[in-house]
């Protein structure tokens, strides 16, 4: 009953706001990018912000002490932590996640997406959510020993337009983690779904970035438990690195032993950081405060040392 009562009261709070206003907002920043491109981005300022940001923290040292270092600045800087529903809802399809043509793409099958239909889609899905979690505490006292299995069930019926790069299942779903904009990012449900919770690999048999490559599903391959994306792979690797980062002792151990840190750096230096990520990095400074350095400094990847066995 406690698990049903959170989704409620979480959704309750946010299943109130009007779609309206986000749409608005969405189309003002749409108009300001068609009059004037900086908008989207600004690269002589975002420079300037890079220096001003970075400019106390250095570039050499060992890995543990860069570790240290970097991990305590954007820690640090990280003012403004909001939590999930508004920071998908109000920023990630209004502004964080849009595409220099103000349209969106699914960070896992490239799809491009109308952002305005996604804003629409879930609003619906909360309501239809929040319907199913007060169908379900009605029944609670029936269902009792059945009661996670139903809210997993709901959650994957009602599945939003949104990925947590870092699954929420890593690190209990708990705030600042959860509504953090710099890993979570726009998403077609049955990716989010194909994903699952399962760590990034790189299957031999598999080479979506390939014209010849036969396997063509839109999302990506699982198998034995481990997910290979179609697209989107040096972004989720510097959502995923930012992530290790800011928060060392977040995730648990039966997930965290199965990260692959050598696959992530490779992915990172393999796909680097296009004029999207940059706006996003740039956009998301301004609202939280921080930024993720494996973007701002990619050289970064290679010389900072991950300490995941030394967390808790």
């Amino acid at each position: 009953m406690e698990e049903v009562r959170k989704q409620l009261e979480e959704l309750q709070q946010w299943q109130g706001n009007d779609p309206q206003e986000q749409l608005d907002v969405l189309q003002e920043h749409l108009k300001h990018i068609e009059a004037q491109m900086d908008v989207y981005y600004d690269e002589q300022e975002d420079i300037r912000a890079m220096h001003r940001y970075y400019r106390r923290v250095p570039l050499e040292g060992d890995g543990l002490t860069l570790f240290v270092k970097y991990h305590e600045l954007v820690s640090r800087t990280h003012k403004r932590r909001l939590p999930y529903f508004f920071s998908k809802d109000e920023y990630l399809y209004t502004w964080v996640d849009l595409q220099p043509d103000g349209t969106v793409r699914s960070i896992y099958s490239g799809e491009k997406k109308d952002p305005k239909t996604l804003i629409l889609q879930d609003y619906e899905t909360m309501k239809k959510r929040y319907d199913a979690f007060r169908q379900l505490l009605k029944r609670t006292r029936e269902w009792k020993k059945e009661e996670k299995y139903r809210v997993k069930k709901i959650e994957q019926q009602w599945k939003f337009n949104a990925e947590h790069v870092v699954p929420q299942s890593w690190f209990g779903a708990r705030e600042p983690m959860k509504g953090d904009l710099h890993h979570l990012f726009v998403c077609q449900p049955e990716c989010n779904t194909l994903r699952s919770n399962f760590p990034y690999a790189d299957f031999p048999f598999y080479n979506p970035e390939s014209p010849k490559e036969k396997i063509q599903n839109r999302c990506g391959v699982v198998q034995n438990g481990y997910f290979e994306p179609e697209y989107g792979k040096g972004t989720v690797a510097r959502a995923m690195l930012y992530f290790l980062l800011r928060y060392p002792h977040t995730i648990a151990k039966a997930f965290r032993s199965k990260i692959d840190v050598p696959l992530l750096i490779r992915w990172h230096r393999q796909f680097p950081a296009t004029i999207y990520e940059r706006h996003r990095n740039s956009a998301i400074f301004f609202i939280q405060g921080n930024r993720n350095p494996f973007i701002d400094i990619p050289e970064l990847a290679e010389r900072i040392a991950f300490p995941l066995n030394l967390a808790p």
